[in-house]
């Protein structure tokens, strides 16, 4: 008699009690991972476009201003090749909705967080000098005209402060990039 092969049901059995052991293992692993690897892919795009900003301004002799819409929580790259502050037509380079391209981050910051630099707690969630709407200017010298800080969090964090992100800068035209770790900034 020949014996034809193949699995056995309970063969095909154990495997799905295995996959389903070990999905429900990895799966709480990969909701907690998900949020922070889309704030942190939001601030290294916030954090190079502003870098890009300050190197276009140089390289062009001209201002770029980027402007943050924390209603929509978008920010929008204006390159005035004229430097007279006003958008004119056709000077906007590009329009970025974090929503979009990072599901569930927006700007904001977990109440009573300190400030990356210190000096008290954090009050707003995009500041530059009390500019509003909230911009910063990047000058052809590199120099910025306001200092400030944009921070960026998963929607969901009411309490939870290890997920926070930092772009700061200062009127040197230093942009940085800060991770909150749930009791600092590096």
């Amino acid at each position: 008699m020949k014996r034809i092969k193949g699995f056995t049901l309970i063969e095909i059995l154990i495997v799905i009690v295995i996959s389903g052991v070990l999905a429900a293992i990895a799966i709480p692993g990969f909701s907690n991972w998900l949020p922070k690897s889309r704030v942190n892919g939001a601030a290294r795009e916030l954090f190079t476009e502003m870098q890009l900003a300050k190197m276009n301004a140089v390289s062009e002799n001209n201002e770029y201003k980027i402007t943050f819409n924390t209603g929509n929580n978008s920010y929008k790259i204006h390159d005035d090749d004229n430097s007279d502050g006003a958008e004119d037509t056709g000077e906007t380079v590009r329009t970025v909705s974090i929503g979009d391209n990072f599901a569930g981050i927006t700007y904001g910051y977990v109440s009573g967080t300190s400030k990356p630099s210190g000096g008290g707690t954090i009050s707003s969630a995009v500041a530059f000098g009390g500019s509003s709407p909230p911009s910063v200017v990047f000058r052809p010298t590199g120099l910025t005209n306001l200092a400030g800080s944009v921070y960026l969090k998963p929607a969901a964090d009411t309490t939870r402060t290890d997920r926070q992100r930092a772009i700061t800068v200062i009127q040197t035209g230093r942009v940085r990039l800060y991770s909150y770790t749930g009791s600092a900034w590096e």
